[in-house]
């Protein structure tokens, strides 16, 4: 059975700490938890100029953009515990799915579980996402299990998870070939097409008239040296 947003406030302090260690500003909102953006964030590069590396967010720079057709690691502000009486499931704020933000890397926490969490994440909509860090971007919900998690069942960590870890990062550097991408490339494609067709046009149309001038001024020769003729007697 779900827990209930009253069990969730109650239970609050065992399941949620915030960057400074306790509950303050932490929001249950209905039967969840709300998970604010943490402060890294990794995105594929769209283009060479695009950095291959995690950014870490701050005060100056707190916000980030995912472009359409990329993929990003989210971590979150909040460090999480899931009682191994317990199974936890996340998912984005319907805001962000209504921009095409889909969740790849999960929809479940595992019993043990301890640290933030990583959203593996890819804008499939037709615009740039633009996220901030410490604002709520997803949601939590715990369910009971019918029995405790034994020992072999539940997640085993010697230290909390608190950072993107460059194994995450390195499988998903590579170059991404979106639908957007593959469509930028085609209308770059097309313009180089209609410019290289268009100095054809031009070269070659200089040519042709040339030639045609010479195959019609061999053609009425004859004629010409007639008429003058005709004018000299």
């Amino acid at each position: 059975m779900f827990w209930s947003g009253d069990k969730l406030k109650e239970k609050l302090v065992d399941l949620v700490e915030n960057a400074e260690g306790n509950t303050s500003g932490v929001d249950v909102d209905c039967a969840a938890i709300s998970l604010t953006v943490g402060n890294e964030v990794y995105i594929t590069p769209s283009n060479e100029k695009d950095p291959n590396v995690k950014q870490i967010l701050d005060d100056k720079k707190p916000q980030f953009v995912i472009p359409k057709g990329q993929f990003a690691l989210l971590l979150t502000a909040e460090t999480l515990y899931v009682p191994t009486t317990a199974l936890a499931f996340i998912s984005f704020k319907a805001k962000y799915k209504f921009k095409g933000l889909i969740n790849v890397s999960g929809f479940h926490v595992d019993p043990g579980w301890k640290g933030q969490l990583t959203f593996s994440v890819y804008n499939a909509g037709p615009t740039d996402i633009v996220l901030e860090r410490g604002k709520p971007f997803a949601l939590i919900w715990y369910a009971d299990l019918d029995s405790t998690a034994t020992a072999e069942n539940a997640k085993k960590y010697k230290t909390p998870v608190k950072k993107l870890n460059s194994d995450k990062i390195s499988d998903m550097t590579g170059e991404v070939f979106s639908p957007f991408k593959l469509k930028q490339e085609i209308d770059d494609l097309k313009k180089e097409l209609l410019t290289l067709e268009s100095k054809i046009i031009a070269r070659y149309s200089t040519v042709i008239f040339a030639v045609f001038t010479a195959i019609l001024g061999f053609a009425i020769k004859d004629h010409v040296i007639k008429f003058f003729d005709n004018l000299v007697n």
